[in-house]
């Protein structure tokens, strides 16, 4: 074997030493091609890889290993430890035939509790077994919530004795977060908290749940719920601002032109949590002043009332009881008349509670610069005011403030780095394809001259082998004469030179003239 190595060795050493300076030039220029093309084909028709499962336990990924195997599927390890990839195109083909596999297997769940129960497990290792079972499989459902990396749950459920006098105690849970970003929702952690809660039953509630970061930050906290995060403040400011901000430069943008106009805008909220109760009454015939009647009492009383007097010192006063009195009238009259109606009457009562929306906008400041180039200078005035009533309608509130300016703007590096970041395509890709043009242009350039010096050479030939025949015309009356044998043959001499120079021009011409024959 080493001898036929080191034979193709030397063959190819002398095939090289053989070569003139410009031949040499022309190979290594076509090898370099071919190797430039060969990569460029390489790297846009090369099997592309993604993900399909990560962080894989060591035990899970050979067995997910094992089935691609078994099913013809190829696949790799990712950078990260428990990562496997597989081609872009069999992605859904693996997770299915995986998925009919039951791989992997998430964990300690419920059948794995119950196959490891027999005659001989005590009542206690079965209410760890299914403890340990359950805590798995809300680990596993928890860490499938978008934001959430990986999750753990603790399980602190009280044992129950039978006592009667025995403190009933709530179980408790603790949630340990992973998260992708490092923030999540207080609506996310608040769905975990009843997830876990209502997961395990009994007499345990969403506050008894505990969530922690990987930060060791506490995410639930005994506060008012409807009062928000610090970070879910800024978060939904910021998220109104930036879509308004969107929403007025591209409204801005039709009449002044894409590139023209930048807009900040400041969106002032309010997180104060306000319930209103309003108590209305309505007449229950609709157009009506009066609702039905529900009770209807009335009452009317009449009283009159008349006396008259003796005259002092007549016979009905006794004469030892005479006593002297002024004498005033008798006579008296006494008229009384009350009348009364009460009337219920049936109304409609409506309660209602009104409870203000947590994030609602006070105010709102809105900065335009316009490009002067642009317009054409400054804004008058009256057209300042004419785009600051266009802003206000705009935004849909009447508690805007707009201040409208105009600069000259930089277009030059806004373009150059919008250039930039449009371009998603690497620069070590750009390069091979520049040397690949470049290879080509030299090789098409030596390949022009080559043909170039070739139908020049052809040119000389023909005009040699006219030369020939010219000869052998003139030379054919002569022929029987004509001495082959004498080296010193002038005819013979040119003929020889010509046939060792050019012997497939003779070859062309002898078949040339038997065709004729």
């Amino acid at each position: 074997m080493g001898e036929i190595i080191g034979r193709v060795r030397n063959q190819l050493n002398d095939f090289w030493q053989g070569l003139d300076k410009n031949k040499k030039i022309k190979l290594g220029i076509g090898v370099l091609v071919i190797i430039i093309v060969a990569g460029i084909i390489l790297y846009t028709t090369r099997t592309k890889y993604e993900p399909i499962f990560d962080d894989l336990a060591p035990k899970d990924a050979g067995e997910v290993t094992k089935k691609l195997d078994e099913k013809g599927i190829p696949w790799k390890e990712g950078k990260n430890e428990g990562t496997i990839l597989v081609p872009e195109e069999m992605k859904s083909k693996a997770k299915m035939e995986l998925a009919m596999e039951g791989m992997p297997k998430e964990g300690y769940t419920f059948t794995d509790a119950f196959a490891d129960i027999d005659w001989t497990t005590t009542e206690y290792d079965k209410k760890q077994k299914m403890k340990f079972a359950l805590e798995e499989t809300l680990s596993t459902d928890l860490a499938k919530i978008d934001g959430v990396e990986s999750a753990k749950v603790y399980l602190n459920i009280p044992e129950d004795t039978g006592y009667v006098l025995q403190e009933k105690k709530s179980p408790t849970a603790s949630v340990l977060l992973t998260l992708k970003n490092g923030s999540i929702n207080k609506n996310k952690v608040e769905g975990i908290q009843y997830l876990v809660a209502h997961a395990i039953g009994g007499e345990m509630t969403p506050e008894d749940v505990s969530v922690v970061d990987n930060n060791g930050k506490l995410l639930t906290k005994s506060e008012d719920q409807n009062l928000y995060e610090a970070n879910d403040q800024l978060g939904l400011q910021k998220m109104k601002e930036d879509a308004l901000n969107k929403s007025i430069k591209e409204f801005l943008e039709t009449p002044l032109g894409k590139g023209n106009v930048e807009v900040r805008t400041s969106i002032k909220l309010n997180f104060d949590s306000e319930i209103t109760n309003v108590k209305e009454y309505a007449p229950p015939v609709e157009g009506s002043e009066e609702g039905i009647v529900r009770s209807l009492e009335e009452m009317s009383e009449k009283n009159e009332n008349s006396s008259s007097g003796q005259v002092p010192g007549t016979e009905p006063n006794t004469e030892d009881e005479i006593v002297d009195y002024a004498q005033v009238d008798q006579q008296s009259s006494n008229n009384s008349e009350k009348n009364g109606r009460t009337v219920n009457y049936e109304i409609n009562e409506t309660n209602k509670q009104i409870k203000k929306g947590i994030g609602q906008t006070d105010a709102i400041t809105v900065a335009v610069i316009i490009d002067e180039n642009a317009i054409g200078g400054s804004l008058t005035e009256e057209r300042k005011k004419e785009i600051t009533s266009l802003i206000s309608s705009a935004t849909g509130t009447d508690t805007v403030k707009v201040e409208i300016s105009t600069m000259a703007f930089n277009k030059g590096e806004v373009e150059a780095d919008e250039a930039v970041e449009e371009s998603t395509t690497p620069m070590w890709t750009w390069m091979l394809i520049g040397a690949a043009l470049a290879a080509g242009v030299v090789g098409g350039t030596v390949v022009y001259r080559r043909n170039k010096l070739a139908s020049e050479e052809a040119l000389d030939d023909e005009s040699t082998l006219s030369q020939l025949d010219e000869m052998i015309e003139n030379a054919a009356s002569d022929l029987e004469d004509l001495d082959f044998e004498q080296e010193k043959s002038v005819m013979k001499d040119q003929i020889s030179k010509f046939v060792e120079k050019k012997p497939e021009i003779v070859v062309q011409l002898l078949r040339t003239w038997m065709n004729e024959e």
